[in-house]
């Protein structure tokens, strides 16, 4: 009976032991990693942020990806998303590698290009035909001849733009910028339609990069989990429209605004 004790003592001192020595090294939390918009774009690794414009406030895995921003050493680049049975959803860019998604950005953005292309020779063919109704129209009744060739010059510009759209070209970086506000931040983005040239007055009048700073981005949206990667961002909420920029996070992120000493950033 006393070894039996005596076991039973030894082997409860042992297990008290590792509970102790456990107890002691018990991971501390980690403390947060703060990740703010522009200064997420300073280094040469690239780090990437998937822009929503949806009627929804919440994102989920299977809303639209509009516009893919690419950015690194203090500049960025715009990828426009196609849409239709070509979309990119967030299920979809969740299973590719940083390296696999800018190739998938870029190959998105040449077929979101022929989109446009599509789209604005439907457009240009539309107005082909009216125009061509109503020189005939015109020639009958026999009207004012400013008129008519005011109305050739336009048929002959829109013709000639329908029969020589304009080729793909790679989109170009430009400076990565912010300004600060008293309720949040606008960032300096641009986006990227198809352009095509215009010719005098003619009614086909696309031509430059559009700005897209004029959204404040007024929430801080905190890493939430989507598939294999937590996400995190920005959102601006305008006349119950919502704009969501979101990239891929560690899940103690805490998604901060930029500061004044931050390269590129503004009051």
């Amino acid at each position: 009976m006393h070894h039996v004790r005596q076991l039973i003592f030894t082997l409860f001192t042992f297990s008290l032991g590792l509970f102790l020595v456990g107890c002691g090294h018990q991971s501390k939390p980690q403390p947060a990693t703060k990740l703010a918009f522009v200064q997420s774009g300073q280094h040469n690794q690239p780090r990437i942020w998937f822009q929503f414009q949806q009627d929804s406030a919440s994102v989920t895995a299977h809303s639209t990806i509009t516009s893919i921003y690419l950015l690194r050493n203090g500049r960025v680049t715009t990828y426009m998303m196609p849409t239709g049975h070509q979309k990119l959803t967030l299920a979809l860019v969740d299973r590719l590698s940083t390296g696999k998604l800018i190739e998938t950005a870029r190959n998105k953005d040449k077929q979101a290009y022929k989109q446009g292309v599509k789209t604005q020779r439907a457009t240009l063919a539309d107005s082909i035909a009216g125009l061509k109704t109503d020189l005939k129209s015109l020639r009958q009744s026999k009207s004012n001849s400013t008129q008519i060739k005011t109305l050739e010059r336009y048929l002959k510009v829109n013709q000639s733009i329908y029969d020589n759209p304009q080729s793909y070209s790679a989109p170009k970086s430009y400076q990565l910028t912010g300004t600060l506000s008293s309720n949040g931040e606008q960032f300096g983005l641009k986006l990227f339609p198809v352009k095509t040239v215009q010719y005098g007055d003619a009614n086909v009048i696309m031509a430059n990069a559009t700005p897209f700073n004029n959204l404040t981005y007024s929430k801080r949206l905190q890493p939430k989990q989507f598939g294999q990667h937590h996400y995190a961002g920005y959102q601006a909420d305008i006349t119950g429209y919502h704009y969501q920029l979101l990239t891929r996070v560690s899940a103690n992120t805490k998604i901060i605004y930029d500061t004044a000493k931050t390269t590129g950033v503004s009051k």
